[in-house]
């Protein structure tokens, strides 16, 4: 790498070699907000009482997963019993008697053994089955960052530039795939037919270590989002998802959105830090408009209208932004907007 005359000092060698490597620092916002969204299908008539049955797990499965699934899916019908009135509330574990053998399952149709009639439930009107695998798949890997520099022909008065020698090194960076799998049953006791099947449904994560490429060691895999917080959130969606259908939910959204190099971008993540999401939008567009192609500032357009409670036009930009690029962050609020836009509690 040359540098010309003119750049003064080491500093203007280390901003060469930033912008070289894509370093310079990027504004960032993170937003949070949550709305209800309606019921699709609602409960059997007659169901007053559900009971949850330990979920079942796949071979790579830690068994504190099905507690955990059952936990959750307990806790969203609570909150929707006692703050959105649902007339439904969950049979205290200690006080079911069902016979959930192999036998159960296969009546109810989610075991492929074959077993005989499902066993007798006491004290519910229903019950509630699942599936859950999770997956943890570790891959290790290496980055390059800078390590030294030798400055040849710098030093002395003037600092008449030279060439400048960069020395770098590798550093080990580690990737971790999450992937978990969903899958929920709504049995109706009084006839034994399935009310609502949630089909096999997976949510995927993704966590990365990185080196930074000027003077950086890596980080190390306890510096990341603790895994069993990810997969949590994980087997949380999947289980929102379905018990949406059958009563009012809160959706809860945590957006992370990264400016573009483009100057109206970088604005409009100051406004949403700044919780002014008319203002945002309005720097996004502008982004867009000199940069069609800008999925970062359509994202931020996107999380700033669903923010402001304008969901299809939120669907539009989310949309946009998927447009040419894999990525699970915007496809995932797509999907969003898609699965609820339309059931979507208005604010009274």
């Amino acid at each position: 790498m040359q540098i010309k005359r003119g750049i003064g000092g080491v500093g203007g060698v280390l901003t060469c070699l930033m912008m070289a490597t894509g370093c310079a620092s990027r504004e960032t916002a993170s937003v949070s907000f949550s709305y209800v969204v309606e019921k699709e299908k609602g409960l059997p008539p007659g169901m007053k009482t559900i009971a949850i049955t330990p979920a079942k797990i796949g071979e790579t499965t830690d068994p504190k997963w099905s507690e955990m699934c059952v936990t959750v899916v307990q806790s969203l019908i609570n909150e929707s019993h006692s703050k959105f009135g649902t007339d439904v509330t969950v049979t205290e574990r200690r006080d079911t008697k069902p016979v959930f053998d192999e036998a159960d399952m296969a009546a109810a149709g989610i075991s492929n053994k074959q077993g005989g009639s499902g066993g007798q439930l006491i004290g519910a009107d229903g019950y509630l089955l699942s599936n859950i695998n999770v997956k943890v798949e570790k891959h290790t890997g290496k980055q390059r960052t800078l390590s030294g520099l030798d400055l040849a022909g710098f030093g002395g008065r003037g600092w008449g530039g030279g060439r400048v020698n960069a020395e770098t090194e590798e550093v080990e960076t580690v990737t971790r795939n999450m992937t978990v799998q969903t899958e929920f049953k709504l049995v109706d006791a009084s006839n034994g037919r399935v009310w609502e099947h949630y089909s096999p449904k997976t949510f995927r994560a993704t966590e990365r270590t990185k080196a930074s490429p000027i003077f950086g060691s890596s980080q190390t895999e306890a510096e990341l989002t603790p895994q069993d917080k990810i997969i949590a959130t994980l087997v949380e969606q999947g289980a929102r998802e379905f018990v949406s259908v059958l009563m009012p939910v809160r959706i809860d959204v945590d957006a992370e959105v990264v400016a573009s190099g483009n100057a109206n971008c970088a604005q409009g993540v100051r406004q949403l830090r700044a919780e002014d999401y008319l203002g945002a939008v309005t720097a996004f567009k502008q982004a867009m408009a000199e940069s069609p192609n800008d999925h970062q500032a359509a994202y931020g357009a996107g999380v700033a209208s669903e923010a402001l409670g304008r969901y299809d036009v939120a669907l539009k930009y989310y949309q946009q932004a998927c447009a040419g690029q894999d990525n699970r962050v915007y496809s995932d609020a797509r999907d969003r907007m898609k699965a609820y836009s339309h059931r979507i509690r208005k604010a009274s």
